[in-house]
C-alpha cells in the first residue's frame, strides 16, 4: 500500500503542503540533483511533543551493551564500544517491564530490542517469556522487534527460543557474503556471512511466524552490498540498506556511492523508488506496491537531528539503571538517568522525550549537564 507521505522520485511532482509546512518540489530528473538531498536539514520539522514518544513511536531498548563482534563503525546505541563492557551488564526484566508500561502510556507503537547484541543478553529466556505477556497486555504496541547479527543464535537453544517467540519482527545484520570475509568485515572476529545465512537466516525463515529482514551496512563496496541484497531476495526477505554512520565527528565519504547503489538496485530488481518526505529516506516498491527495501542515508552527517527524533527513542543500561540517550552518535558521553529510587521516573522519562533528537548539544541549559555513566 502506498503511504501518503511517500513520493515517487522518477518524475517532477507538485508541492504538497503538510499540516505545518509546505515541502519543496522534488524533481529527480533535474541534472545533478541528489535524490537523497531533496530536503535541507532546516526544512525538516517535528510537531512539538509533550509526554508522547514522537515520530514513529518506537521505543528502542539496548538490553546489554555487550556484543560478540567488534565492528569498527559500531555506535552501540550511544554506549562505549561493546568490548569495553562486562558480560554481566544488562537491563533487568523488572526495569524493562516498568519502562514498557510507561512508554505504552505515552503512545509507543513499537518496541525494538537491540544491544550490543540481544543474543548476549543474560536474561534472554526470561525476555522471550515476557514478550508474550506484553503483547497481550499492550495491544496498542503492534510491533515487537529484535535486531541481531545472528551469530549468538547459532546456539540451538537460543535459536529455538527466538524462532518460537512472540516477536513480530526480527532484523539480522549481515554486511558481506564474500568468500574470505566475515559477515561483518569491519569486525576482526565472527563467522562468514554465508554461514549466517545457511545456519541461521534460512532455518529462521522456515520456523519463525513473524517478519524477517536483512540489515546491510554500506561502507563503499557496492558489489559486497548488492550480493547480500541478492541473497536476501532469493529467500524472499526484505532489506534495509544503511549508509555507514560516522560517530563522534568521524565522517565517511560514501554519499555519492550510496545514491548510485540505490539507483542500480532499483533497476536490477525493477523497483520503484519513492521518497518518504517525513524521514527524508527512499524506499523501493515492487510492482504490487509492496515496500521491499529501505535506504537509510547518513542523516547525522547532515545534522538532520529532527529525523533522529522521529526515528527512535533510545534507552540503554547505565551504572544507575536505565538511561535515555538523546544523541547516540555525536554526544555518546551524555545520557539522562531514568531511574529514581530504583524505579523508572515518569518525570525523567517525559524530560528525556522532550530532549530526544535535539542535537549534540542537547544538554545545554538543561538540568542534565552531568551524564549518567554507562557500564
Amino acid at each position: 500500500m502506498r503511504h501518503p507521505e511517500l513520493l515517487e522520485i522518477h518524475a517532477p511532482l507538485p508541492t504538497r503542503p503538510s499540516e505545518e509546512h509546505s515541502k519543496p518540489v522534488l524533481e529527480a530528473g533535474v541534472q545533478n540533483q541528489r535524490s537523497l538531498s531533496n530536503l535541507s536539514p532546516d526544512r525538516i520539522f517535528s510537531k512539538p511533543q509533550c509526554g508522547a514518544i514522537p515520530g514513529r513511536g518506537v521505543l528502542r531498548v539496548s538490553l546489554t551493551p555487550v556484543c560478540n563482534l567488534r565492528c569498527s563503525h559500531c555506535h552501540n546505541e550511544g554506549q562505549a564500544k561493546p568490548w569495553l563492557h562486562k558480560a554481566s551488564a544488562a537491563a533487568s526484566i523488572d526495569d524493562l517491564d516498568a519502562l514498557i508500561r510507561a512508554a505504552a502510556k505515552r503512545g509507543a507503537k513499537a518496541v525494538r530490542f537491540t544491544g550490543g547484541d540481544p543474543g548476549m543478553y543474560p536474561h534472554l529466556y526470561e525476555l522471550i517469556s515476557a514478550i508474550k505477556n506484553w503483547r497481550c497486555e499492550f495491544p496498542s504496541v503492534d510491533k515487537w522487534a529484535l535486531t541481531t547479527n545472528g551469530i549468538p543464535f547459532l546456539d540451538l537453544r537460543k535459536f529455538s527460543a527466538l524462532a518460537g517467540s512472540a516477536l513480530t519482527h526480527i532484523a539480522v545484520g549481515i554486511d558481506s557474503i564474500e568468500a574470505g570475509e566475515l559477515s561483518r568485515p569491519s569486525s576482526p572476529v565472527g563467522v562468514p556471512g554465508d554461514e549466517v545465512f545457511n545456519r541461521f537466516v534460512g532455518p529462521l525463515a522456515r520456523e519463525f511466524a513473524g517478519s524477517i529482514k536483512i540489515d546491510v551496512v554500506f561502507t563503499g563496496v557496492e558489489s559486497r552490498t548488492r550480493n547480500v541484497i541478492r541473497r536476501a531476495r532469493l529467500l524472499g526477505l526484505d532489506v534495509t540498506v544503511l549508509e555507514v554512520n560516522g560517530v563522534m565527528g568521524l565522517r565517511y565519504d560514501t554519499g555519492t556511492a550510496f545514491e548510485q547503489l540505490l539507483g542500480r538496485v532499483a533497476e536490477e530488481f525493477a523497483l520503484t523508488p519513492r521518497l518518504c518526505e517525513d524521514l527524508n529516506e527512499v524506499y523501493l516498491y515492487d510492482a504490487h506496491g509492496r515496500e521491499v527495501m529501505k535506504f537509510y542515508q547518513d542523516h547525522c552527517a547532515r545534522r538532520e537531528c529532527d529525523i533522529c527524533r522521529k526515528l527512535d527513542f533510545r534507552v540503554v543500561q547505565s551504572v544507575n539503571g536505565l538511561a535515555a540517550v538523546p544523541c547516540y552518535e555525536q554526544a555518546q558521553s551524555k545520557s539522562i538517568p531514568l531511574m529514581a529510587d530504583g524505579i523508572v521516573s515518569e518525570v525523567r522519562l517525559d524530560d528525556a522525550i522532550r530532549l530526544n533528537g535535539r542535537g549534540p548539544q542537547w544538554f545545554n541549559d538543561s538540568p542534565h549537564d552531568h551524564r549518567a555513566e554507562v557500564i
